[in-house]
């Protein structure tokens, strides 16, 4: 078993054209697009997230022969506050989300930036004027879980401001964003005249732009950090204790589907465990608690689904991103290729919730659903491989003891029940909703896909 190993520098000038300047031009942008008075511990955060990201971005893995797609990855990162990361507990729980989150070896030399820092001009404050409380800050990807969440926790309460808090690294998916956020702001203002000017969206661009022909590894595991620093940075400076992010539990444990998956193959960016590390690592730099919290994870995505109803919401759903694939380079007026596993779980899930018909047929590329046959193996995959989980889900719910039967075949799912503990829940408690979240999985495939075992 070998592993490749990546030794990046970001204490560079920003001047320089490279990639890795580059992530101190979109920190600098970060920091204006906040706030000229950014706190240096959140300032370093941003940097820190963005060289994580580029040098994940630029290191591609090999699977070939004795190699296992882990990587050894060593950064040598320029920071404000050099100090605060060189504390063994910093530089240890840092190293450990990263390990979690990507399944690689990461290392850190933290230096003093060379760089000057570029004061604010264009923009003082993120928020223009200040927000009514309460103050509700939510991550919004763009996908359709956010826009569920946000449209269940808006029914409850209307009042106070919600911010949401997107980055994006192509116009594209800002474009489906935005026309998102317009609609949502149509419901509001439907539902109650003038609330329209509660929600607040904040959009990032955190974009690397490499060199052409420049090749980068597709799977990006540590986007997620970019994207809860961005959201825990908003609450900081939005007054909010916590960051809400809203993702179904089938999706957020993500269980393999098969044996053959590694821990490198599987995406993690909202498991439990992630948000719980990601808030501890946030305390130790910020100096203070913002809670990080999935509170729809014993959902699944169809019971999240439902909160879209009545059909005010039609117009986001339409606009929404689930598609691995995207942006699509087609010509053709789809978001979806229709055949990925989240392409099949979206389906899937709006079938279930009774919101299908919100959902042209034309969103999608190729139908996977009626007709399979024409379909290559690649693109047939993904269906099969959901079908194979469910049927082993399904069997070790039947048995006499289905958290048993569970955590045998999926061993994390003990690891995670004895986590929440942390959350206030005890591992009892976790282990009966784990057993009936995936109960009520397999009874919306099944009556989804009735044979597809």
């Amino acid at each position: 078993m070998t592993t490749a190993s990546f030794t990046y520098d970001f204490t560079v000038h920003p001047r320089r054209r490279s990639i890795d300047s580059t992530c101190w031009v979109k920190g600098e942008q970060l920091s204006r697009r906040f706030n000229e008075a950014l706190p240096v511990s959140a300032a370093d955060l941003l940097d820190l997230s963005l060289a994580v990201y580029a040098a994940d971005r630029s290191s591609l893995r090999d699977f070939k022969k004795a190699n296992t797609g882990q990587r050894c990855i060593n950064v040598r990162v320029g920071l404000r506050n050099p100090d605060l990361w060189r504390s063994p507990e910093a530089d240890d729980h840092l190293g450990e989300l990263l390990h979690w989150l990507s399944g690689d070896v990461w290392s850190f030399q933290f230096e003093y930036r060379k760089a000057a820092q570029t004061p604010a001009k264009s923009e003082r404050f993120l928020f223009k004027e200040p927000l009514d409380p309460p103050v509700s800050v939510s991550l919004f990807s763009g996908g359709l879980d956010s826009l569920a969440g946000l449209a269940c926790r808006s029914t409850e309460d209307l009042d106070g401001t919600y911010v949401l808090v997107s980055g994006y690294t192509n116009n594209r998916l800002w474009s489906k964003q935005h026309l998102q956020v317009q609609h949502i702001k149509s419901a509001f203002e439907d539902l109650s005249p003038g609330s329209d000017t509660r929600i607040q969206h904040v959009a990032v661009d955190f974009g690397m732009r490499p060199p052409r022909r420049c090749h980068e590894e597709k799977g990006q595991r540590t986007r997620a950090l970019v994207f809860l620093t961005l959201g825990v940075t908003a609450a900081l400076l939005a007054g909010a204790d916590t960051l809400w992010v809203y993702e179904n539990g089938v999706g957020a444990l993500n269980l393999p589907f098969n044996e053959t998956q590694l821990g490198v193959d599987n995406y993690r960016g909202v498991h439990p465990r992630t948000l719980m590390m990601f808030e501890t690592l946030a305390e130790l730099i910020l100096g203070r608690e913002i809670r990080v919290r999935n509170p729809f994870l014993f959902h699944t995505k169809a019971e999240m689904c439902r909160s879209l109803l009545p059909s005010r919401f039609e117009g986001a759903i339409k606009e929404t991103i689930s598609c691995d694939s995207f942006p699509m380079r087609v010509k053709a007026p789809t978001s979806h290729c229709g055949y990925c596993t989240s392409c099949v779980l979206r389906q899937q899930a709006l079938h279930s919730a009774g919101v299908g018909p919100c959902e042209p047929a034309a969103a999608y590329k190729h139908d996977v659903l009626t007709n399979r046959a024409a379909l290559n193996r690649d693109q047939v995959y993904g269906v099969e491989a959901m079908s194979g989980q469910v049927h082993r889900l399904e069997q070790a719910l039947a048995s006499n003891d289905p958290w048993r039967s569970l955590t045998a075949s999926f061993p994390e799912l003990a690891r995670t029940s004895a986590e929440l503990e942390r959350e206030g829940l005890d591992s009892v408690q976790a282990s009966a909703r784990f057993v009936r979240l995936f109960q009520t999985y397999v009874c919306e495939w099944r009556h989804f896909m009735p044979h597809s075992d």
